[in-house]
């Protein structure tokens, strides 16, 4: 469960979509459209996290345009923190034996950097200098669902899952590189709620 407050300055749409600009205007109309998504400057998200054996965290991210996030895990007590400035990383991780900061390594701040875009990959991707290609129309869970490769500025490939009813973000995959070996991510998202006119999911 994440709940969320931001700081900020239409109906879901339905039916087919053919082209790859139709589908991700779609999809950034029904989040909100572009102008209530651009007006938000900043994210603030909290929420508990559940792992294998029924163990609970805290976690806490804020998102400030442009670019900065800043990551808390609360695990038994102690807390690391993970932020990125737009430039450069640092962290406290005592998860890992560190209680002091330390730079990150230049695939961390990578992948933070990734997580530091408010409005998502596909709002606005010509501008962010992402790629985009409609990889076809398939079943997910019961849903047809449009599957879209995303290849970032940064070079990093994910693929995101749009409803083809709801045109919300329903799954992504990527892949991460954790102590040095590749990991296979799957996200998923579900009870999307209204904030400052945006839709965000509150089930991740």
């Amino acid at each position: 469960l994440v709940s969320m407050f931001l700081a900020a300055t239409g109906p879901v749409a339905t039916g087919d979509a053919q082209s790859l600009d139709d589908i991700i205007a779609r999809h950034t109309e029904a989040i909100g459209g572009i102008d209530k998504i651009r007006a938000i400057r900043s994210v603030r998200m909290s929420g508990r996290v559940t792992a294998a054996g029924g163990r609970q965290a805290l976690v806490m991210r804020g998102i400030e345009k442009p670019g900065r996030v800043r990551t808390e895990f609360t695990y038994q007590g102690v807390t690391g923190v993970y932020a990125f400035d737009g430039e450069r990383g640092w962290k406290v991780s005592p998860f890992d034996g560190s209680l002091d900061p330390e730079p990150m390594t230049d695939e961390e701040s990578l992948q933070t950097s990734d997580q530091a875009d408010i409005e998502g990959p596909l709002v606005d991707w010509k501008a962010k200098g992402h790629q985009v290609a409609l990889s076809g129309k398939e079943t997910l869970d019961g849903r047809d669902v449009y599957k879209l490769e995303v290849t970032l500025r940064s070079g990093r490939v994910s693929y995101q899952y749009l409803d083809a009813r709801s045109f919300l973000t329903v799954r992504a995959e990527s892949t991460r590189m954790v102590r040095g070996f590749p990991l296979q991510i799957e996200t998923t998202f579900a009870d999307y709620r209204e904030a400052a006119g945006v839709l965000f999911p509150r089930a991740i």
